[in-house]
């Protein structure tokens, strides 16, 4: 097991297809896919079960994900102070992504490398809230993550812009037919959901939103599975178990089959920010400004930034 191997490995267990993740490493499909067998026959285990769906990730892959990440997470951390030690060492910010937030800033995320001179980014993912606790715990020195609830507040922010999500629903369900869902359609449908922790931040929003009414006894049903989190919420759409929230054009990058996705009426705007410790160093200031104006690009769907009082006194 070498840390080319485990980089390959986390790159297909984020994009869920082997065609997918060889196109991000700029490699051949049958080379990616040899790299794996040679992981899993190293380890004894299977990682992913291959299906036409695409590549699924098996217990042991989902626990190999967990340890893959914190070696990379160190890999990376030595890299920076043995580089710091030279004379054109540049200074390093890791920057934690939260679950979808990483499909509306698709391409800012993938130049940020170099976009922010004298700076090195190490971009990894976080589900939900979980990216706020890094920040705070000192383990990453920004996070963009989906709307903070008033506990979170003790970080400094900026709002980026408000992403545009909208309904998945199975292909044969009733309302698939029209080109956009009235709430009101809504009240008795079984709802998938992702747990409550750890994304308090837009949870109770798009419940709200989506079931404005209220929410009976046993309509809500939660995708426990973080790791696959988005797939495994639109696959449990797919097989029936109810309707589901998610942005606005992330089945077409998810690519599982049975399922529609339409507009809300009125729509679901949620805010996405970008936060930070207090007193930032000039390489994090320099992240911010730059995913700021990236987000202000037609090109990303990161809508109409509202920027509060006190990010407008930060310069921000």
């Amino acid at each position: 097991m070498d840390l080319r191997q485990l980089r390959y490995f986390l790159t297909v267990a984020e994009e869920r297809r082997f065609a997918a993740a060889a196109r991000r490493l700029h490699i051949a499909a049958p080379s990616l896919s040899q790299q794996i067998r040679a992981l899993e026959r190293d380890l004894h285990v299977t990682l992913f079960d291959r299906t036409s769906r695409g590549a699924e990730l098996t217990p042991a892959g989902r626990l190999l994900v967990e340890r893959a990440r914190v070696i990379m997470t160190e890999v990376e951390r030595a890299r920076h102070d043995v580089r710091s030690a030279g004379p054109d060492s540049r200074e390093q910010v890791a920057l934690r992504v939260s679950t979808l937030a990483e499909r509306a800033l698709d391409g800012p995320l993938r130049q940020v490398g170099a976009a922010v001179p004298g700076v090195e980014v190490v971009v990894s993912s976080s589900p939900g809230d979980d990216a706020v606790e890094s920040v705070r715990q000192g383990r990453a020195d920004a996070a963009v993550v989906w709307h903070r609830p008033p506990e979170h507040r003790d970080l400094d922010g900026v709002v980026l812009g408000s992403v545009l999500w909208g309904v998945v629903l199975p292909e044969g369900h009733r309302l698939a037919g029209r080109a956009g869902i009235p709430v009101a359609a809504l009240g008795q449908e079984p709802v998938v959901m992702f747990p409550f922790p750890p994304f308090a931040g837009i949870w109770q929003r798009a419940v709200d939103h989506v079931l404005p009414g209220g929410v009976e006894p046993g309509q809500i049903v939660v995708e426990r599975d973080l790791i696959n989190g988005p797939e495994a919420m639109l696959r449990a759409v797919a097989a029936g178990s109810g309707l589901a929230p998610a942005i606005l054009g992330v089945t077409a990058h998810l690519a599982v089959d049975g399922v529609v996705e339409r507009p809300l009426d009125p729509p679901l705007l949620l805010d996405l920010e970008v936060v930070w410790r207090r007193p930032a160093r000039t390489a994090v200031r320099r992240l911010v400004e730059y995913l700021v104006a990236a987000a202000d690009d037609p090109a990303v769907p990161v809508t109409a930034p509202r920027r509060r009082p006190h990010e407008e006194a930060a310069g921000l």
